[in-house]
């Protein structure tokens, strides 16, 4: 089975290009989907750690509170990661071992911290969508509603991720979507191919 990550920054264009490979018959896991599985899995410890403001009416978590409350603090968020980061990543390892047994050939690993996981290990070659900031500040702003300092703040968050970038081992390749969705579409089949090509030399 090939093994495909898939990563970029804030307002890259990361699930863009989720959705086309999808549509050529890739297998694509979203980690971010099973982080929010994975709240479920930890809830009581959640609790716990951040107390019962972060409780809906129904006993789920409330999203939106929890990301307030961990939101510029370092440590709360450090927590947060420690606790559903292991639930989130056995439930990847899960997904990984059902498309093996299942005879697929094509999976992507879907992930903004891509860079961060183990998983990095098992990829045959990685895709990072790129985009310009003039493009991420505007995307931000029509899709988030996020002021332009707002935009800035979550794009220079992810800042260290990039120093994480493995030097050697797998392939990375840069996939820039600065065009239209079209363009994108046929920017992320040249990639495809390449990577093909390069895997088979």
């Amino acid at each position: 089975m090939q093994i495909i990550g898939l990563t970029g920054g804030y307002c890259a264009g990361k699930n863009e290009v989720a959705g086309i490979l999808a549509d050529y018959g890739w297998e694509v896991v979203d980690v971010d989907k099973l982080g929010h599985a994975a709240l479920l899995q930890v809830s009581d410890q959640l609790i716990e750690i951040f107390g019962e403001s972060i409780r809906k009416d129904d006993g789920s978590i409330d999203r939106k509170t929890l990301g307030t409350i961990v939101f510029s603090d370092k440590n709360r968020l450090g927590a947060l990661e420690t606790t559903v980061h292991p639930a989130m990543l056995s439930m990847l390892d899960g997904e990984i071992e059902k498309a093996r047994n299942n005879g697929r050939g094509e999976f992507c690993i879907n992930a903004a911290l891509l860079y961060r996981f183990p998983q990095i290990n098992l990829c045959d070659a990685v895709i990072e969508v790129r985009a310009s900031l003039y493009q991420r500040v505007l995307r931000a702003q029509r899709r988030d509603r996020l002021s332009i300092h707002g935009a800035l703040e979550r794009i220079m968050d992810q800042k260290y991720l990039w120093d994480l970038r493995p030097k050697e081992g797998v392939p990375i390749y840069m996939l820039w979507n600065s065009g239209s969705n079209a363009e994108l579409k046929i920017s992320t089949e040249a990639l495809l191919n390449k990577i093909a090509t390069n895997a088979r030399k």
